[in-house]
């Protein structure tokens, strides 16, 4: 039986400054690439050329997906309470971009969002009632667009962060129904939270959408699939046996290979590719 699972990558203008969308994405089509994952931020370096990008990537067929801000100084803290309308004047012209890309493809696209993170004072509490208000409110605003929440990276230093463990995302996905909130699965996450174990049937159904990429030392992810830490093969392997339907997304940052030859950059992307297709497909 044919996958339902597509290969995608977490693309940024800097990775095609040196000649273009197409020149870019053509070997990794060739490794099994189809989609593109955009973030919605508008504090990212280069946002002025994401709007394009994403219009060039939609004309060549490519499916999108897209990331909700989640990054300082964007954050959902008082969402469920008096920042709310502020919040939400902040959010909707990005969120609107995803939209609209999802209407003229004439499908839902996959929205990822993350659970609130602060710096203290805060209680875990108040955060999971911010995150659950905003997912509510942007699964009714945002229709054409699919949630999926992200389980979060283990808090640094002193972060209040909640969506850390598996079991915390279920409880929190449960505020809407799997039609209008999935998980995505950020394996390198959960690596560095050591939860390696083999997830429950209740996870790998609800996860719509992943994020793989591989973890170096220091524990610094978000690298290209070089060094073997985080099992993705195994957990790849229950998703395609439970049936998921969705993207498979290499989430790079382009800064973990700052010095690295440009044509071993090429080669492990291509590489990276390849190997979550003979995975997954």
């Amino acid at each position: 039986m044919k996958s339902g699972i597509r290969i995608g990558f977490s693309i940024h203008p800097r990775w095609v400054d040196h000649g273009g969308l197409k020149a870019f994405i053509q070997p990794l089509q060739r490794a099994g690439l189809s989609a593109l994952e955009f973030e919605l931020d508008d504090h990212l370096d280069s946002w002025h050329d994401s709007l394009p990008l994403m219009e060039t990537a939609a004309e060549q067929g490519l499916e999108l997906s897209f990331h909700a801000p989640y990054r300082a100084p964007h954050s959902l803290l008082g969402f469920a309470g008096d920042r709310r309308p502020l919040l939400e004047c902040e959010y909707r012209p990005l969120l609107e971009i995803a939209e609209r890309f999802a209407r003229q493809a004439g499908s839902l696209s996959v929205l990822v969002l993350h659970p609130a993170v602060s710096q203290p004072p805060a209680a875990p509490a108040a955060l999971v009632v911010d995150t659950i208000s905003y997912l509510q409110w942007v699964a009714e605003s945002f229709p054409n667009l699919h949630l999926a929440l992200e389980n979060n990276h283990p808090q640094v230093r002193d972060e209040i962060k909640i969506g850390i463990l598996r079991a915390d995302i279920l409880q929190i996905a449960g505020c809407l129904p799997p039609n209008r909130l999935g998980i995505c699965w950020d394996m390198g996450h959960d690596y560095l939270s050591h939860q390696e174990d083999e997830p429950s049937l209740e996870w790998l159904s609800r996860v719509i959408h992943v994020h793989v990429h591989d973890v170096g030392m220091e524990d610094l992810d978000h690298y290209p699939l070089v060094f073997g830490n985080v099992p993705h093969q195994l957990w790849l392997q229950g998703l395609r046996k439970a049936g998921m339907n969705g993207i498979v997304v290499l989430e790079l940052k382009g800064e973990r290979l700052k010095g690295w030859p440009i044509d071993q950059v090429s080669s492990v992307l291509i590489s990276s590719v390849e190997t979550i297709a003979r995975e997954v497909l």
